[in-house]
């Protein structure tokens, strides 16, 4: 007995190789099993706080320096503005003029225009800032009044305003548009004058010049850039500036200005550049406070 369970043993013993190896093989010729692991969850990107999102700049219109022009203050030894005095007949010749500049301008396809005169103290910066005004009186227009007499800048004390820098560095491009230009209104801005400028002519013909000025068109989008420019007849800096302008408005002074003036003016201003009209300031008779166009 205990022989035979002893073989028995033994043979269970001898057998247990075999049974391994064949385990092994068996496991080898069964296909091989991949463990496919879970995906990972990507990282949910939290939102950006709002304040950390770039903000829209208003347009450059809006981006302006405003300044009102407390028209209702008159101050000591500024300009007559016929604003102030809408019965007054000068008021009406103004709208008149208003009217029927814009419809020309718009007609050509016209923007920009150089206000002058004969000789000094005719009322080309009188003229220049009144027109304005009586521009932007129309609803929906924007119009910029540029003081282009290097000469004798006078538009900051005319409006009772300060300039925030010469024009010198504004049209050779060394200040912004931006920081030099006053927004007064919704529908007027203005570029005022300080200091005077032996070179305004160079200046007025130069390249940048004109760069300056057909930005501030492209990106202000005005109806109207009305430029006050020094008398004719006593500096070239019209002539220099005639490229620049659409067109020219010479205005007389009904006490001095002479018929030899106005053809000389003429011949200046030559074919090139139209002549938008002949404006009578302070005509004979009306007395010498008041101003007609």
């Amino acid at each position: 007995m205990n022989d035979q369970t002893t073989g028995i043993g033994k043979r269970s013993a001898a057998e247990r190789p075999f049974r391994r190896k064949a385990a092994l093989r068996a496991d080898a010729a069964a296909p091989r099993v991949e463990k496919v692991l879970p995906p990972k969850a990507l990282p949910i990107a939290e939102p950006a706080p709002t304040g950390m999102l770039p903000a829209t700049l208003p347009e450059p219109w809006e981006r302006l320096h405003a300044t009102p022009l407390g028209l209702g203050r008159r101050q000591a030894g500024q300009m007559p503005l016929v604003n102030l005095h809408r019965s007054d007949p000068a008021a009406k010749a103004f709208d008149v003029l208003r009217t029927r500049l814009l419809q020309t301008l718009k007609a050509r396809g016209w923007h920009r225009i150089g206000v002058v005169a004969p000789t000094r103290g005719c009322g080309a910066s009188f003229t220049a800032v009144n027109l304005a005004l009586s521009i932007a009186r129309v609803p929906e227009s924007r119009t910029v009044l540029l003081d282009m007499n290097m000469r004798e800048p006078g538009l900051a004390g005319a409006l009772g305003l300060t300039a925030r820098g010469d024009m010198r560095a504004l049209l050779r491009g060394d200040v912004s548009y931006l920081d030099h230009l006053t927004r007064c209104s919704g529908t007027l801005a203005v570029g005022l004058g300080a200091g005077i400028s032996g070179d305004a002519s160079e200046l007025l013909q130069a390249p940048a010049c004109g760069e300056v000025l057909d930005l501030i068109q492209t990106d202000l989008n005005p109806d109207v850039v009305i430029c006050d420019l020094p008398a004719i007849l006593a500096h070239d800096d019209l002539a220099a500036f005639l490229p620049r302008l659409d067109g020219v408005l010479l205005v007389a002074d009904g006490t001095q200005t002479t018929a030899d003036q106005i053809r000389r003016c003429q011949q200046v201003i030559g074919e090139t550049t139209p002549l938008l009209g002949v404006l009578l300031n302070r005509a004979r008779g009306s007395g010498a406070e008041n101003y007609a166009v």
